[in-house]
């Protein structure tokens, strides 16, 4: 749909309801036959019909630079300057011409806020480098992929189980080789001894309970002690018995 000089303000205030925010009509830019746009903060919108109304002229003008605070860290000092760098400098016009003959016959007003939306409002904040260059495409596009990227990757305790390795499992075996250490220890079921040492001790136990009470030497208490001692040799063996010889009566002299 074509534009007529008479229509070029209609539009205007169209995009300035549309836009919402602190854009308004510009009531101090000259008459010029263009149409402009004033924000709160400076920046300024315009647009003129071209080529018999068949094509609109759209530029864009840039604002002063926000003022940093006082006191700011140096980490907002470093934002600050990043910033100042990468937007429309103040007075600076960044333009963009489009065709308002469309196989749906759109409205012009339609047509002019999806340019400005597309290519000349984030220009504000992230100005080209030159014909054709939107560099918040390019931000949009490297964030999407750091998340894509960050989203694919598998997490961190996934990657440790993977390279962690099972540890072997010890069985003891019965078979050959050593035996398994007694686990008790001293003061244990077994006292820390070894199979046979046991074997051993019961063949002992068994031999001893075989043996007759009465072939056993019975201990003597002492009563001075109360310790038991073994008897002494002299008083277990048998003592020669002495003789004595017999008297022989005298002999009689009468």
């Amino acid at each position: 749909m074509l534009i007529t000089d008479a229509a070029v303000r209609e539009t205007a205030v169209t995009l300035t309801q549309r836009l919402g925010g602190d854009w308004a009509l510009d009531l101090e830019a000259p008459a010029d036959g263009a149409a402009h746009l004033i924000h709160g903060d400076g920046r300024a919108i315009s647009f003129r019909p071209i080529f018999g109304g068949a094509t609109v002229q759209l530029w864009i003008t840039g604002n002063a630079e926000p003022t940093l605070p006082i006191g700011a860290t140096p980490a907002e000092q470093a934002a600050h300057e990043a910033h100042t760098a990468a937007r429309l400098p103040e007075g600076h016009r960044y333009n963009k011409a489009t065709t308002l003959v469309t196989e749906e016959d759109e409205d012009p007003a339609v047509i002019i806020l999806r340019t400005l939306e597309d290519h000349l409002l984030p220009a504000f904040e992230y100005k080209p480098r030159y014909v054709g260059h939107r560099p918040w495409i390019d931000l949009f596009d490297n964030a999407l992929a750091a998340v894509t990227a960050e989203r694919d990757a598998p997490p961190a305790s996934a990657d440790l189980a993977d390279e962690a390795e099972p540890e072997p499992e010890v069985t003891p075996s019965t078979e050959g080789g050593s035996q398994p250490e007694d686990i008790a220890g001293e003061g244990g079921p077994n006292g820390g001894a070894t199979p046979a040492e046991e074997t051993e001790s019961i063949e002992a136990r068994r031999a001893a309970e075989a043996t007759p009470e009465a072939t056993a030497e019975p201990a003597t208490v002492e009563e001075t002690s109360g310790q038991a001692s073994e008897p002494p040799a002299a008083e277990t063996s048998r003592r020669p018995r002495k003789r004595t010889p017999k008297r022989r009566p005298k002999a009689s002299t009468t």
